[in-house]
């Protein structure tokens, strides 16, 4: 009797233990009726050079915040520099066009070609009459004209090549060389790899002495100036929620303080609630997903954190 009184006590202290703890689990507060949950994210951006080269300087480190525009990695570009240097010289000297004393020089030969030229036309003139007065032969006649004729087109080519000199550089020419330099400009400016806006480096996947290729991830970079969280609103609560509305934000690693958040979109069709997402309602409904851009002003939040957002005007 005595055996059976204790493993009647020990019985009765099972269950009260089984009831305290139900009834301390019923006890425990319910969920925000307005509110559900979801997971912080970030927008990330993987930073790499169009032209590749060797990697030369890293001037950040993982973990540090960076400005729009701070260089991440410098890459070497030695013989890039030396290459602008040589078609910029060129582009000056098209742009400068030909010396005055070129242009004196080609005007000296012109003019003397046009001396022999009248010294030419006499002298086939003067064969001409001493033709017709049977005095010469007529190859002489021929030799006196054909020498004219050749002196007229030296004279005419060495006026060509005159009026170039005065015309200056073709336009042509002078865009390409620009075209070119232009074109030296961006791969140089590929060769320091910069941060795109305020950010973090969160992975930097090359050190000094790596050789790129063309477009190879340098580093990866959290565009903390866009921290969002997704969470998903049963589908009674559309007519309440709007683009631009206002929320809280709750956290675990903060408790009890609220973030401010903004609505940012919200999907345009319907899906079924995800597993390991909350809501007051039924597991099993349509959702719409709604994405909420959150206020990081203080940099307390960061990606991966499990959030719950409140909707001030969704009905309690």
């Amino acid at each position: 009797m005595l055996v059976s009184a204790g493993v009647e006590k020990h019985l009765l202290n099972l269950v009260c233990v089984a009831a305290l703890a139900v009834v301390g689990l019923s006890c425990q507060p319910p969920a925000s009726p307005d509110s559900v949950s979801g997971t912080i994210e970030t927008d990330d951006a993987r930073v790499a050079s169009r032209y590749g080269g060797r990697v030369e300087k890293i001037l950040a480190q993982e973990g540090e915040g960076l400005s729009g525009g701070q260089v991440i990695v410098e890459l070497d570009a030695a013989e890039l520099h030396a290459k602008r240097d040589q078609i910029a010289a060129q582009l000056a000297e098209a742009e400068a066009g030909p010396r005055k004393e070129e242009i004196a020089t080609m005007k000296a030969e012109w003019e003397a070609q046009v001396a022999q030229l009248n010294l030419a036309r006499l002298e086939r003139k003067r064969a001409e009459e001493l033709f017709a007065a049977k005095t010469i032969s007529e190859i002489e006649r021929d030799r006196a004209v054909t020498s004219e004729q050749a002196l007229e087109k030296t004279v005419a080519a060495a006026k060509s090549r005159y009026d170039l000199l005065l015309a200056g550089t073709r336009p042509e020419r002078i865009a390409l060389a620009r075209a070119q330099l232009a074109e030296l400009d961006t791969q140089l400016r590929e060769m320091k790899i910069f941060a795109p806006t305020n950010c973090v480096l969160e992975v930097l996947s090359v050190k000094p002495g790596d050789v790129l290729a063309p477009n190879q991830q340098v580093a990866t970079v959290l565009l903390t100036n866009h921290i969002w969280v997704r969470v998903f609103a049963p589908e009674p609560w559309l007519g309440h929620i709007a683009v631009g509305d206002a929320v809280k934000v709750r956290v675990d690693s903060f408790p009890g303080k609220d973030f401010a958040g903004a609505v940012e979109q919200i999907a345009r069709s319907a899906e079924f609630t995800p597993r390991n997402v909350q809501t007051v309602g039924e597991r099993v409904k349509q959702v719409f997903g709604v994405k909420v851009r959150l206020d990081n002003a203080e940099g307390k939040l960061r990606a991966g954190m499990a959030a719950d957002v409140s909707f001030p005007k969704v009905p309690k």
